[in-house]
């Protein structure tokens, strides 16, 4: 086998390192990693090593555009390490997106830098990700006082307003509509199979709020599991939640949408209340209603519900 860390170049990124790993091995790999990385000088190595004995056959670290100063140590210290190296800026669904075209395995574990992972990650995750046909198990995770996160996302609408309220996991396997942090065991084929992040909605907020919702209206199932188990180690800040194109792309691909026949629909009625309230004009706010309705009407067949039947999924005390 190899030692010698390979380079490869595309468009968008590089990725350096990973002389062994899941593409030479001769069984069947039970998952891979994506790391994303916030920056500061966490001690990576202790991951990727705790990543390798949970069973992870194939690490993707994503460095961003400046790599870390530890990139060419680590990758000679640990060859199931790949390092992404970015060609240019990305929001965090993109980069995930490029990973998980990097990786396969079926299953994909997405975690943090500045996180430490325990659990029977490998074994009892991929039984239950298998038994019950998941696109995503979330894990439940504590914040660097070790107090849990409530980290399971409950939607509601109040008056025609949509509210997502945190909620702490009580029992196991409850629905959250989207991955705390990005964080999860996600079916990697699912993923893929629902487009992943919407790389141009660029604030975590609305990303995650979108991927949530599609998935469901989609007819796929986002749960936690407490045999994961992640730690923050640093305080982390709270996701910006200011109305942008981001809202504006989630409204229409979501909100807005009707089901109707057995099938989703952005009807043309929609389009006079959104115009006024998008504060993108006529031309913008039709064109964007335009490239949307057209993405729905493509994919109409499958949705399964619609984003109120979706918050019905959860019970919530007003």
């Amino acid at each position: 086998m190899s030692t010698t860390p390979s380079t490869s170049e595309y468009p968008d990124y590089t990725v350096v390192g990973g002389s062994g790993g899941e593409r030479e091995t001769r069984h069947t790999p039970l998952f891979s990693a994506i790391v994303l990385n916030r920056g500061g000088r966490y001690r990576r190595g202790d991951l990727f090593a705790r990543l390798e004995r949970l069973g992870a056959s194939d690490i993707i670290s994503v460095e961003g555009e400046t790599p870390q100063y530890d990139v060419e140590q680590l990758t000679a210290r640990y060859p199931k390490v790949r390092f992404m190296l970015l060609h240019r800026r990305m929001n965090i669904g993109h980069r995930i997106n490029l990973a998980m075209g990097e990786l396969k395995t079926r299953y994909v574990f997405v975690i943090w830098n500045d996180m430490s992972v325990d659990g029977t990650l490998a074994s009892r995750s991929v039984d239950r990700m298998r038994e019950e046909e998941l696109l995503c198990m979330v894990p439940v995770i504590r914040n660097e006082r070790g107090e849990t996160v409530p980290g399971i996302m409950a939607p509601a609408f109040y008056r025609r307003l949509l509210r997502v309220i945190p909620k702490t996991p009580i029992v196991d396997e409850e629905a959250t509509l989207f991955p705390f942090d990005y964080c999860g065991f996600y079916h990697r084929e699912r993923f893929l199979q629902l487009y992943g992040f919407d790389i141009q909605i660029e604030r975590p907020y609305w990303q995650k709020l979108d991927f949530g919702f599609r998935a469901f209206m989609w007819g796929e199932q986002i749960r936690t599991n407490s045999s994961v188990r992640a730690q923050q180690l640093s305080e982390t800040e709270p996701d910006d939640t200011t109305p942008d194109l981001g809202y504006r792309r989630l409204y229409l691909k979501a909100l807005a949408l009707r089901f109707q026949n057995d099938c989703g629909m952005l009807p043309w009625r929609r389009f006079p209340g959104f115009m006024l309230r998008s504060g993108a004009g006529i031309a913008g706010s039709l064109q964007l209603f335009r490239e949307i309705r057209r993405w729905v009407y493509e994919n109409r067949f499958r949705f399964r519900m619609n984003a109120r039947s979706v918050t019905d999924l959860w019970e919530y005390d007003e």
